[in-house]
Parts: structure tokens; sequence; C-alpha cells
């Protein structure tokens, strides 16, 4: 295949993944216990990191990040998300478009570290999209939203309370749909790279 038609191929195929990032956060929410909603929409995400590598993953987590940022401007994202933009709307932009861009990116670097094993960095890319998103929503929460955190967690011990109550459940049930879906992240590899050759 020319490189002309790979590049439109790929541009196709990212347009593609973003639609489905789209659909899955703005159309197809899950309410979770408290005041989050779960996000499946990491899958897609991975899927581009493992098919194009760390920048497709940056910029489809950028599509996340941009679609979240609206939407918890916008109060679609619960009580705790309004609180942190009513605390300051740039911040929360910030954190929302950082662990999105992140959570691609980390996503395809760590596929790539393994190249001669290729089902098992699926599975490892998948695990770190939900781990970084995760872990930057919560480095957020501890230091430019402290005061929310605070607020929030009524007098409870602020780890326990962000852990356990802010994205313990919520994590978990992101993390294991990421594993169990990565066998299926890897079906659509393989016939995605069947299509470019």
């Amino acid at each position: 295949m020319s490189v002309t038609k790979q590049t439109i191929l790929r541009l196709v195929q990212l347009g593609l993944l973003s639609g489905l990032i789209i659909l899955l956060q703005a159309v197809i929410v899950i309410p979770m216990p408290g005041s989050l909603t779960l996000s499946l929409v990491l899958v897609p995400i991975v899927v581009g990191a493992v098919l194009y590598g760390a920048k497709a993953g940056a910029i489809l987590g950028g599509v996340f990040g941009v679609l979240v940022s609206v939407m918890a401007i916008q109060g679609q994202l619960g009580a705790l998300t309004t609180m942190m933009v009513e605390h300051n709307a740039i911040l929360t932009v910030t954190v929302c478009m950082l662990k999105g861009v992140a959570a691609g990116w980390i996503a395809g670097l760590v596929n790539g570290a393994f190249k001669k094993r290729a089902l098992i960095g699926i599975f490892a890319a998948a695990a770190a999209a939900p781990i970084v998103n995760t872990g930057i929503f919560l480095l957020g929460m501890f230091t430019v939203f402290h005061g929310v955190l605070v607020e929030v967690a009524g007098g409870a011990n602020l780890l326990t309370f962000a852990i356990v109550a802010l994205v313990g459940f919520n994590f978990l049930i992101e993390f294991g749909a990421n594993l169990l879906l990565a066998p299926a992240i890897s079906s659509i590899v393989k016939a995605v790279k069947k299509i470019g050759k």
C-alpha cells in the first residue's frame, strides 16, 4: 500500500476511534455510586495507541480530554466535577486534558516496550491507561483541588476517602473492563493491520 493510502487509512481509523470516544463518553453514560460515572472510552484510546503508537494515543486521549472538559463545564459529570469547575475551571480543564493525553501517550509507550510480545504489550497498555487516568485525577485532587477534596471528605481521612469513595469502584471497573477487553483489542489490531497491507 502506498504511503498516501496508508496515511489516509490511518486518519480514517483515528477519526473512527475519535467518534467512538465521543459516543462512549457523551451518549453511553453509566452512572456509578457516588458522583462519578464509568468511562469505557479508554478502550478506543488503547486501540489507537497500540495501532499507531504513543502520539496517536495522546491525540485520542486529547479528544477524550476535550470532551470531558466541555461536559465538566456544562455540569454533566456530577457534583464533584461541578465543585471542581466552581473552584477553578481552568485547572479543571487542565487536569481533564492532562489525564486523557497522558493515558493515551503512556499506553502507547508501554505497548511499544513489548514489541516482541504483542499480546503482553496490549495487556500492559490496557492496564496502563486507567492507572494513568486515575492517578492524574488523584494527583489533581491532592494538589490543586485539595480544598474541594477536604470539603467533600467531610472530615474523613483524605487518602482513604479519595481511594475508596472517589475512585475505588470506578477504577476497579475501568481497569477490569480494559483487561477483559484486551483480547478484543488484540483482534481489532490484527484485523486493522491486515487491512493496511
